[in-house]
C-alpha cells in the first residue's frame, strides 16, 4: 500500500499525514487515505480486443500534438449515475459508481484547464472550462464532459485505473467516409497521456473518494465544411475485483461551415 495522505475535506488539496499545516489554512477535519503510487499507462487494461489509433484520430488531445479531429446536453441533462452492485463482498475490490457530467459544473471544482494544462488558451474548447455542456468557437465544435469513479474506502486508489474506448459510429468529412468508421479504439493508449496521475487523473473527497477524467471531444471546421461526426464512448474505472462503466456519445454536423448539430447525452 502507498503512502498515506490527508485529504483536507475542505478543499481538494493532498497533503502527507502528519505534516505541518501553515497558519491560516483550514483547520476542517481530515480524512486519511492510502495515496496513490505511479503506474504505467493503461497498467491494468486488456487492449488486445482495439485496433491501434491513430495519433491524428484521437478522441483525447495527443500529447504535444495539434489534433483537427479531437475524438451538449439537451437542456436539464444533469450527471448521470451508473447503478452500484449489491453490496458485499471487498468494499476495495471495485468501485461502486460510476458518473458521467454532461452538463453543468464539473464535480471537484476542477475544469479542464486542470486536466489539460498543455492546452490552456489554445481553442480547444472555448470558454467555461468548468462547465460540461457542447461548445462551437467558430472554428471547433465539440463537447466538455466529466467522468468520474467512486470507491466506498478507505481504499487504496493506486489499485483502480482509468479506461476508456470510443467507437467512430460515423466519421465523414466532405463526402468521404473514415476507413476507420464502426471502429472501435483505445481512447486512452494513442493519446500519449499517463493515465495513472495527474493531470489526467484528479481524485477528490465527497461521498468517498473519487477518481476522475475529462474528455473535450471535438473537431475542427471552415466555410466550406461537411461533416458527421459520431462517437460512442464507454468510461470504466477498474478496480482488482471488478469494474464501474459509464457510456456516453457525441453528435457533430456541419453543413456548409454552419454546424447544425451539436449533442452529448
Amino acid at each position: 500500500m502507498g503512502i498515506m495522505y490527508a485529504f483536507d475535506t475542505s478543499s481538494r488539496s493532498r497533503k502527507a499525514a502528519n505534516t505541518w499545516q501553515p497558519a491560516g489554512r483550514s483547520s476542517a477535519p481530515v480524512a486519511v487515505w492510502p495515496g496513490r503510487r505511479p503506474e504505467s499507462p493503461g497498467a491494468g487494461h486488456d487492449l488486445s480486443r482495439f485496433a491501434v489509433l491513430d495519433p491524428g484520430e484521437a478522441s483525447i488531445p495527443v500529447l504535444g500534438q495539434d489534433d483537427e479531429k479531437v475524438e451538449a446536453p439537451d437542456a436539464g441533462l444533469g450527471p448521470v449515475l451508473a447503478q452500484a452492485p449489491a453490496a458485499g463482498g471487498d468494499a476495495c475490490a471495485a468501485p461502486t459508481s460510476m458518473t458521467k457530467v454532461v452538463s453543468g459544473s464539473f464535480q471537484g471544482g476542477f475544469s479542464l484547464d486542470d486536466y489539460y494544462p498543455d492546452l490552456v488558451g489554445k481553442g480547444y474548447w472555448g470558454g467555461g472550462a468548468g462547465t460540461a455542456g457542447t461548445f462551437d468557437t467558430g472554428r471547433r465544435v465539440g463537447a466538455k464532459v466529466q467522468l468520474f469513479g467512486t470507491i466506498s474506502g478507505p481504499c487504496d486508489s493506486s489499485k483502480f485505473s482509468l479506461a476508456q474506448s470510443v467507437t467512430r459510429t460515423r466519421d465523414r468529412i466532405n463526402g468521404v467516409t473514415d476507413p476507420t468508421e464502426g471502429q472501435t479504439f483505445d481512447d486512452i493508449a494513442k493519446s500519449g497521456r499517463d493515465a495513472s496521475r495527474a493531470p489526467f487523473r484528479q481524485e477528490w473527497l465527497g461521498g468517498g473518494l473519487n477518481i476522475s477524467m475529462a474528455d473535450p471531444p471535438s473537431i475542427g471546421y471552415g466555410a466550406t465544411t461537411n461533416a458527421e461526426w459520431d462517437r460512442d464512448f464507454v468510461t470504466s474505472l477498474i478496480g482488482p475485483g471488478g469494474r464501474q462503466s459509464v457510456s456516453w456519445s457525441l453528435s457533430i454536423r456541419v453543413t456548409s461551415g454552419s454546424v447544425t448539430r451539436k449533442t452529448v447525452s
